[in-house]
């Protein structure tokens, strides 16, 4: 019985993570480069208009999690 309680409540948050369509992922994407834009010209940044500029301002947009599953492990040589 304690099984399967602790099963339900470990995969409660898996399935509400997998329930954001494409279109809801497209509005969140837009919704950070306008938040990572703003805040680039708040701090006085030397290019908030371009991909290239705003790529530190993103990379600060993106939660724990976004962090940790883009993390890339070094490749051998």
């Amino acid at each position: 019985m304690l099984t399967i309680a602790l099963a339900v409540l470990v995969a409660a948050p898996v399935a509400a993570q997998t329930q954001n369509s494409p279109s809801d992922r497209v509005t969140t994407k837009e919704q950070r480069a306008a938040r990572a834009k703003e805040r680039c010209k708040l701090n006085h940044g030397v290019d908030c208009d371009t991909p290239e500029g705003l790529k530190e301002w993103l990379l600060q947009e993106r939660s724990r999690q976004e962090a940790i599953r883009d993390r890339r492990l070094p490749t051998s040589q």
